[in-house]
């Protein structure tokens, strides 16, 4: 299993709007083309004003497929291309991380593709 960690630095107080906004517009567009998120957070201590959202993909041709169809899609690169232009996003990060097999409990990793879930 392959998890995609994106961490997000929101303007400072900019946090709410940013992520009702993320939630109605990019949320619904995420779940369409890369399935149900393994997690959303938000910073509670060190570095504030943070948004991270985590993605499970069974590996890195899974992750490449999916996002792929994201960004095929017109409706998302609006909401990029909006979202730029609210100047919202300081900064991002993003990771991959491999499981460290015998350690933890792992969600399923999806094994449809998104349009193929009930």
């Amino acid at each position: 299993m392959l998890v995609d960690e994106r961490t997000y630095v929101i303007r400072p107080g900019c946090l709410a709007r940013y992520l009702a906004w993320h939630l109605e517009q990019a949320l619904p567009l995420m779940r369409e083309h890369l399935g149900e998120p393994l997690a959303y957070w938000t910073g509670a201590d060190g570095e504030l004003d943070t948004f991270v959202h985590q993605w499970a993909y069974a590996d890195a041709a899974d992750r490449e497929r999916r996002r792929e169809r994201l960004y095929a899609d017109a409706r998302w690169l609006g909401y990029r291309r909006a979202t730029g232009e609210q100047g919202w996003v300081v900064s991002q990060h993003n990771r991959l991380l491999q499981h460290v097999p015998g350690v933890g409990r792992l969600p399923e990793p999806m094994t449809q593709p998104p349009d193929e879930l009930p």
